[in-house]
């Protein structure tokens, strides 16, 4: 496997750089160029481990009640796509003058199974649709595109060890959208949002990008207003074929009225994140990872509509998180080999209780049902033949819930403190055709 191919395939398919994505060209008329690409792949994953802990919630990943047995063994299997699910990408453009080119694409990223039902499709979602305007002065994107926080540490994961693989696959009863990679194990996915986006010309191997992008609601935090766009931003330093550092971070106000005692209250939050990272590549090896942090992140993304991120009283959560991956690249035998790791953490907001409260009458126990910790370790092989990259990997995740207050069992008048735990190892094994 050609090192600088598979970099040129992740940024093609994610489009790090304003750069041509198409490798088919389909024709040429009065000035306009046709072009297409895509990939096809199906992947088989299996999950073995323990269910959730009696009395957490159901988190991305942890696989819903009925997954696991009277035991809490947890066993599941399921086909679905990879990393990148199943795409067909089209791409217009048009040299309108020395100063000006124009740029549409279209692409579907679909999924070949949906829920556990038969006969259930997977879905299909235009996650790439926008237009771009580019020449000396940069380049501005207007539609649906990858955002902006999160975006350099995602491609780093993919470019050094799972865009031809798996990883981690984000939920176990469900099979859309793809799977995550080390998403939700320090790595933060930015996800395909609508927007109007700046990017400068490169100066010296810099590049600033800025985006004011569609801002969210959270309506389970009851955060039902958002009165201003969503501010992105990425700064990145470029040494091709050496290194490649960047930062990143986002900004959203957001309000709501909820009722509170018969009367409306005013509440707001504003979520925000910074990440930063790098990847790096000599000669066989590549390395690369990033850390963040911020509040109103939720273990896969941003400003989730759950409550993980924030509070029922739309109080956000602090977070932090990072990973890092390495990988060993056999030209001769078109061989990867990677492996990495991350780990993301989540506090509790001031209104979450603590698990054991003492009072008059006697310890009052409580059990926060918020998850504490999340850690990954990844490790793959992948072959390439042509346009063929076969990839066999195994993920364990381990996610820890914030301590839950019990009755001694051995003295009701004393309490006790416990961590719930869920450990879940995945094997996936499948393969990706890419043109």
């Amino acid at each position: 496997m050609k090192r600088k191919a598979v970099v040129a395939v992740v940024l093609t398919a994610l489009t790090w750089q304003a750069q041509a994505r198409a490798e088919i060209t389909l024709g040429e008329a009065q000035g306009w160029e046709v072009s297409t690409d895509g990939r096809v792949n199906a992947f088989i994953s299996h999950a073995f481990g323990t269910g959730i802990p009696e009395g957490q919630q159901d988190y991305p990943g942890t696989g819903i009640k009925d997954t696991h047995n009277s035991k809490n063994e947890l066993r599941s299997t399921r086909i679905r796509n990879g990393f990148l699910s199943s795409i067909l990408g089209f791409t217009i453009d048009k040299q309108l003058n020395e100063n000006l080119k124009v740029t549409a694409r279209a692409a579907l990223w679909m999924n070949i199974s949906g829920g556990r039902t038969k006969n259930t499709p997977g879905g299909i979602d235009p996650r790439e649709l926008y237009g771009k305007l580019e020449g000396p002065w940069g380049s501005l994107l207007g539609g649906s595109n990858l955002a902006l926080f999160g975006r350099g540490g995602i491609l780093v994961d993919a470019v050094v060890h799972h865009e031809f693989g798996l990883g981690y696959p984000c939920l176990i009863e469900s099979a859309g959208g793809g799977a995550c990679g080390l998403a939700a194990f320090g790595a933060v996915f930015p996800a395909f949002e609508p927007g109007f986006v700046y990017t400068t010309p490169s100066l010296g191997g810099f590049e600033l990008t800025v985006g004011a992008f569609d801002p969210a609601n959270v309506a389970n935090a009851q955060l039902l207003r958002a009165p201003l766009p969503r501010a992105e931003a990425e700064a990145s330093f470029t040494v091709p074929d050496l290194v490649k550092v960047f930062a990143n971070g986002f900004w959203q106000k957001m309000e709501g009225s909820p009722a509170e005692g018969g009367m409306l209250k005013d509440i707001s939050a504003t979520g925000w994140g910074a990440q930063g990272g790098f990847m790096l590549t000599v000669g066989p090896v590549m390395a690369g990872g990033a850390a963040f942090l911020g509040q109103g992140i939720a273990p896969f993304t941003y400003l989730e509509e759950s409550q993980t991120p924030f509070d029922a009283k739309g109080v956000p959560r602090k977070s932090r998180g990072g990973f890092g991956v390495a990988a060993f690249t056999v030209d001769s035998l078109n061989l990867k080999i990677a492996g990495g790791g991350g780990v993301f953490s989540l506090d509790k907001s001031p209104n979450d209780p603590e698990p054991i409260q003492i009072t008059t009458a006697g310890p009052l126990f409580s059990n926060p049902r918020v998850l504490k910790q999340n850690v990954g370790i990844s490790a793959g092989v992948y072959h390439t033949t042509g346009p063929v990259h076969v990839a066999l990997e195994y993920f364990r995740a381990q996610f820890t819930f914030h301590e839950a207050g019990i009755q001694d069992p051995t003295n009701p008048a004393i309490g006790i403190k416990r961590s719930p735990t869920q450990a879940v190892n995945f094997i996936n094994a499948g393969f990706t055709i890419v043109w």
